[in-house]
């Protein structure tokens, strides 16, 4: 696909004309008609609407036009990501992550990395975990932290190093709307009908997975799904259209305490809902970064 028609397209949908975009691009409007032609063509449907002077997005135009944003913005952090090999010291290190929820643990360990080392140049990716882990062993990441919750987040036969950085128990979010938020422990029985939702920010199954491994007690549990935010995650959550694990520890106190409108619940089979929030890289890397940053988590375990 043509980047240039994908830019092309978000600034019509910016402008709202294709006169205006031709105008600031120095081209044609017959150009700019062009390239949305092709576009439209490559997609197998229509973008906008043209009539009379006028045009308007149609409804597979607005569905596409965030998915259009995310390949620009995910292009230039991946040409920002390349600017930092011109690095000519080679301090870098590139760091990926599972979730928002191990984020406290990576910002505070990347901190005080920067606070020893202020001329390393760091790059942050947010995927899922079959990604980092290939990313870890194909070289293109130095370092990534995950969870291992139910099943290891490291693939068998890999030669992947892994610290653990972090342990404590998954707790179960209720909506206080719902009578079992009355509950201070869940039983599996308890939960057996009621859809739970997790957290990834991309579509993977490694969290699907964990979760039937740690609900050995309900097996046959078939409402589990993927959302792609926390705040999602969150606002389903609190007006009961469905429950949630949430890590605790990783989590503050004060979140839990006076947060209104969800309970957060012990989980009756706690052994099976322990985690581990591990940083997982090669053996074999040699980047005085990562050995930095390795020492730097295993003298911090005790301060998260």
């Amino acid at each position: 696909m043509n980047i240039e028609y994908l830019k092309t397209f978000l600034q019509v949908v910016q402008l709202g004309s294709f006169e205006k975009v031709a105008k600031i691009n120095y081209q044609s409007q017959r150009a700019i008609s062009k390239q949305i032609t092709h576009l439209e063509n490559e997609l197998g449907t229509k973008l906008f609407d043209r009539s009379s002077n006028k045009i308007f997005l149609t409804p597979q135009g607005r569905v596409f036009c965030s998915s259009a944003q995310d390949i620009i913005n995910n292009l230039n952090d991946a040409i920002a990501d390349l600017h930092y090999l011109d690095d000519k010291e080679g301090k870098i290190l590139r760091v990926g992550y599972f979730s928002a929820f191990e984020g406290k643990i990576v910002q505070k360990s990347l901190y005080s990395l920067m606070n020893e080392e202020p001329q390393v140049n760091i790059v942050i990716h947010e995927e899922s975990n079959e990604r980092l882990m290939q990313n870890v062993i194909n070289g293109n990441l130095d370092v990534v932290f995950s969870i291992n919750y139910g099943k290891t987040c490291v693939p068998e036969s890999s030669s992947l190093s892994n610290t653990v950085v972090y342990r404590n128990n998954m707790v179960m979010g209720v909506s206080k709307l719902n009578p079992l938020s009355q509950e201070r422990v869940l039983l599996p029985e308890m939960i057996k009908s009621i859809p739970i939702i997790y957290y990834c920010p991309e579509n993977s199954t490694f969290l699907l997975e964990c979760f039937l491994a740690s609900l050995v007690k309900i097996p046959d549990h078939q409402e589990i799904k993927r959302v792609s935010s926390t705040e999602q995650m969150h606002m389903l959550v609190s007006l009961n259209k469905a429950i949630a694990f949430y890590p605790s520890g990783l989590i503050s106190r004060n979140e839990m305490l006076n947060d209104s409108e969800v309970k957060y619940c012990e989980f009756c089979d706690n052994d099976s809902q322990n985690y581990e929030i591990v940083a997982v890289y090669k053996r074999d890397n040699k980047n005085k970064m990562l050995k930095k940053l390795i020492n730097i988590l295993n003298k911090d375990k005790s301060n998260f």
